[in-house]
């Protein structure tokens, strides 16, 4: 399976006591069989063992959705 991203950031939660870790500018996702491969805009490349992953989420960019907000509301837009 392989999952497409335009520079996401990405939480994975593991099963070992509730802990997680975030990805930034995340590119791909591809999982085969009990392997994770995350690629991200970078280069780097992370390799997660698939049965100790909880959960994957994409998480949304808070800092940048706040900037664009506060933009929207001196220019007086609504």
């Amino acid at each position: 399976m392989k999952a497409l991203f335009d520079g996401s950031t990405i939480k994975v939660w593991f099963n070992a006591i509730s802990t997680s870790r975030n990805f930034y500018n995340v590119a791909e996702i591809t999982q085969e069989g009990n392997a994770v491969l995350i690629k991200t805009g970078t280069g780097d490349q992370h390799l997660l063992n698939f049965s100790n992953v909880n959960m994957i989420e994409e998480i949304a960019d808070m800092d940048k959705k706040l900037l664009e907000l506060q933009e929207k509301f001196r220019k007086g837009d609504k």
